[in-house]
């Protein structure tokens, strides 16, 4: 087996990819969404972190979040990325520029309507 088809074993969820467009329409250019790809198979990886501030009793906590795709996938930044995985649907948005390997790819996503 492959380490591509290896890797690929471990996507346990679906997304939905969506990115604005522009379309020439009468001369006159619009932006719509466009649909990338649907129901592509796709992991979630969560790491929580942790954070405590010199002199604070609490501490800090973040999340990130990351996607894990094929590589072939184009995914711009800013994209739209529903992920149902586990029974749960995130709604989040590619924070940067993918991380492209032979195997796979990796895009940091953050909460839509979160900075």
């Amino acid at each position: 087996m492959t380490p591509r088809k290896m890797l690929e074993k471990t996507y346990e969820g679906l997304c939905t990819i969506k990115t604005m467009t522009t379309i020439k329409v009468d001369g006159e250019t619009t932006a719509k969404e466009g649909i990338i790809v649907e129901n592509q198979p796709c992991r979630l990886s969560h790491r929580s972190n942790t954070h405590a501030k010199q002199g604070s009793v609490y501490a800090e906590v973040s999340q990130t979040v990351k996607l894990f795709l094929a590589p072939e996938i184009e995914v711009k930044p800013g994209s739209k990325v529903v992920v149902v995985q586990h029974g749960r649907t995130y709604n989040l948005e590619a924070s940067g520029l993918p991380a492209i390997y032979s195997t796979h790819q990796e895009i940091n996503l953050i909460e839509i309507g979160k900075a």
